[in-house]
C-alpha cells in the first residue's frame, strides 16, 4: 500500500523501506541483482559498512521472524510499524556510534 500524497512516509522511513523491501526480494524471491553493496551504496550511501553490516543483520532477522511479508495491513498499521522500524533504525545507528 503506498503513503497516500496527504500522508507521506517520513524520509528516514524511504530508505528502511527500500531495504526491507530488498531484503525480501534476495532472500524470498532469489534476486541475485540485490546484493548487500547495492543496498549499502543505493539506500544508505554515507553509512560505514561495519554500521550498515549491524542494521542488516537486524533488518534480515526481523523479516525472517516476522509475517511481513503474509501479512494485510490498513494504511494506519503500516505506518506504525514503519515508525517503529525507523527507531530500531535510530537505536541501532546511535549504538554504533557511541564511543
Amino acid at each position: 500500500m503506498a503513503a497516500s500524497a496527504e500522508h507521506p512516509l517520513p524520509e528516514p522511513a524511504k530508505p528502511l523501506l527500500g531495504l526491507l523491501n530488498g531484503i525480501a526480494q534476495a532472500t524470498f524471491y532469489g534476486n541475485t541483482e540485490i546484493t548487500e553493496e547495492l543496498l549499502r551504496e543505493q539506500l544508505y550511501p554515507e553509512t560505514a559498512s561495519q554500521e550498515f553490516g549491524v542494521l542488516l543483520a537486524k533488518m534480515k532477522g526481523i523479516v525472517k521472524e516476522s509475517e511481513l511479508l503474509t501479512m494485510e495491513f490498513d494504511e494506519t498499521e503500516l505506518n506504525e510499524m514503519l515508525k517503529k522500524l525507523s527507531e530500531i533504525e535510530d537505536s541501532i545507528i546511535s549504538l554504533t556510534q557511541a564511543p
